[in-house]
């Protein structure tokens, strides 16, 4: 009988995508991601984000040895899997030695932990993907990191961002893929940046929607993350809004 082929449990360091900042030729092997809410080519396994990352501890043992003991908490909720898949916009909080991250990119499409007080670890940003129609006529909006919100009006369009509660899980605020609005890239030649949106064209056609930016650029609108109105309200270390 023929064997069918499965995918693979394992990971090899070398094979790791290049958002992963690790060493890939300390050790052969890299903590694999479930599947979640992040695909695995832009997600970071928990215990390789404290342990490679952060440094607070030296092997997976001694990972998993923290993480049962319920002091780390993803998006607000505690998580004690080490291969949970982390990614971006996601908040890492660590209360117990005041520590907080939030997830992003830098410049070079990296995935990195920029650090964060304790009021702002309460919030995050999640881009909306989808909308669909359900049974009642309610409507329901696909989040980037996963997330499904059921609402009784369509209130909002797909590549918005909304500003979520992460306790109660309620709306804090609506940032629309709009002129003067600032956003975020997260993929292509300006990965990492911060621009304000000078105009957004909706094309009928095989080519992609693009957005244009007051700095100069323009990128595809699947690249375009909305994070602000007035002002960004999220600042890695390596953007500085022009």
């Amino acid at each position: 009988m023929r064997k069918v082929r499965t995918l693979s449990k394992h990971l090899k360091r070398l094979d790791l995508s290049r958002a992963i900042q690790v060493p890939r030729k300390e050790y052969k092997f890299a903590t694999k991601p479930r599947a979640g809410p992040h695909p695995n080519e832009e997600s970071i396994a928990l215990g390789m984000l404290i342990r490679d990352y952060l440094h607070l501890s030296d092997t997976m043992w001694e990972t998993k040895k923290i993480l049962v003991k319920r002091t780390v908490r993803v998006n607000g909720k505690v998580e004690t899997d080490h291969k949970y898949p982390v990614g971006f916009m996601d908040v890492i909080s660590i209360p117990e030695i005041k520590k907080y991250y939030r997830v992003l990119y830098d410049t070079l499409g990296r995935l990195r932990l920029v650090e964060i007080g304790e009021e702002d670890s309460k919030w995050k940003l999640s881009r909306i993907e989808d909308i669909s129609t359900v049974k009642g006529g309610k409507f329901q909006y696909h989040l980037h990191d996963g997330r499904n919100l059921l609402l009784e009006k369509k209130l909002y369009s797909t590549g918005d961002t909304l500003q979520i509660d992460l306790e109660k899980g309620d709306i804090i605020s609506h940032i629309p893929l709009a002129e003067n609005n600032y956003a975020f890239i997260t993929g292509g030649k300006n990965v990492g940046r911060i621009g304000r949106i000078e105009s957004y064209k909706v094309v009928n056609a095989i080519t992609p929607n693009m957005v244009k930016f007051k700095e100069g650029f323009e990128t595809s609108k699947d690249n375009v993350f909305p994070i602000g109105t007035v002002r960004p309200l999220v600042q890695p270390p390596e953007v500085k809004v022009e």
